[in-house]
């Protein structure tokens, strides 16, 4: 009987732990749930001016996620696991369209997901990029955490690959689509480069052009 009032207690103690961790994992989470979020929102605000600085405002394309012409478009292009993750239309101070920032997300890098945001100018005859900026990368130091240096990261800058997607190459760069892989990161590098072409895809979709 001993044995059984005793474990009966155990139960007890065991059940009323329980419930007060998980009272307590709520009431942080609805404090700190807040703050995470106005973070993520300055980040996003500041990535996204911080690859298209001419950019005065921008307005999210609704249900891009989801768009299955666009998913249809992304996988035509032959980017294997990569995902165009939002879309924001970028303004002028009149108003005025200059193009997009793109959200996309390539699952192949060396340490798990490679997630860029892409400025995409579309004021001249062909797609311009402006730059890319890191939201996820969780490379090798040393090695593909080099993506985020000015030696690779740079190369993006005023990119135009006129119809073509963007390719990387081992023996230095040779055609205006093209950029220099990261010495021993050909996975990080693969995983930049089809993140970067989804926002292309998705920017020629939008635009009404072919991927």
């Amino acid at each position: 009987m001993k044995k059984q009032t005793s474990l009966g207690h155990d139960i007890v103690v065991i059940t009323v732990i329980t419930l007060i961790a998980g009272l307590l994992l709520g009431v942080v989470h609805s404090i700190t749930a807040g703050p995470i979020a106005e973070q993520e929102e300055k980040t996003r605000i500041e990535t996204q001016k911080a690859v298209f600085q001419a950019a005065e405002s921008f307005e999210a394309v609704e249900g891009i996620k989801e768009d299955e012409a666009l998913i249809q478009a992304v996988a035509d292009a032959g980017l294997t696991k990569t995902v165009v993750d939002a879309v924001d239309i970028a303004y002028d101070a009149a108003g005025e369209p200059l193009g997009y920032v793109v959200t996309s997300l390539n699952k192949e890098g060396y340490g798990g997901e490679v997630k860029i945001m892409t400025g995409i100018d579309t004021t001249g005859e062909e797609l311009k990029v402006n730059s890319i900026a890191f939201l996820t990368l969780a490379e090798t130091a040393g090695m593909g955490m080099k993506a985020d240096l000015p030696d690779f990261k740079d190369q993006f800058i005023d990119l135009v690959p006129g119809d073509d997607m963007v390719a990387y190459t081992k023996t230095g760069k040779s055609a205006p689509n093209e950029i220099d892989a990261i010495s021993g990161s050909t996975v990080t590098t693969n995983a930049v480069t089809k993140a970067t072409n989804a926002a292309l895809v998705a920017v020629r979709y939008l635009e009404g052009g072919a991927s």
